[in-house]
């Protein structure tokens, strides 16, 4: 929904947030997706662009969503049923005409859910869960 600028729609029973004692789970998987604040920024984005699929393979697809300040949003998504690892050059990325990443000999790279970050100078590589995603923010260094 993120990479989509879309709306979050919950299909759930919000109930479900919160323990018989009434205290917030904070253990509930769909609470953290939803309350994850550096994924909502990605949705909210001030250039409200939808984001487009850069490559698929039919099981895995890479989506690319172009941010404000020359910034960039990229997400595995892994629709099998095993863990895949995937990988994503980004200067591949600067090159494309809807990008606005400038060309850098290093960027960073924030994990939007294990919210770490690491300094690359090309190749992002992940690890993805099955029926799973993962999504990173990347700037120019």
């Amino acid at each position: 929904w993120c990479m989509m600028a879309a709306p979050l729609i919950l299909g759930n029973d919000v109930r479900a947030f919160l323990k018989e004692d009434g205290t917030i789970d904070i253990d509930n998987e769909i609470l953290k997706i939803i309350t994850n604040k550096e994924m909502i920024a990605i949705d909210q984005d001030a250039l409200g662009i939808q984001c487009r699929r850069f490559k698929s393979s039919g099981v895995c697809d890479t989506l690319v969503k172009p941010l404000e300040n020359n910034e960039l949003a990229l997400c595995f998504f892994n629709k099998c049923s095993e863990e895949k690892v995937l990988e994503q050059s980004i200067q591949e990325l600067v090159c494309q005409m809807y990008v606005d990443l400038p060309f850098a000999e290093k960027y960073e790279v924030f994990d939007l859910w294990e919210k770490t970050t690491e300094t690359l100078s090309n190749t992002i590589y992940s690890c993805v869960p099955a029926h799973g995603v993962k999504a990173y923010r990347i700037k120019a260094v």
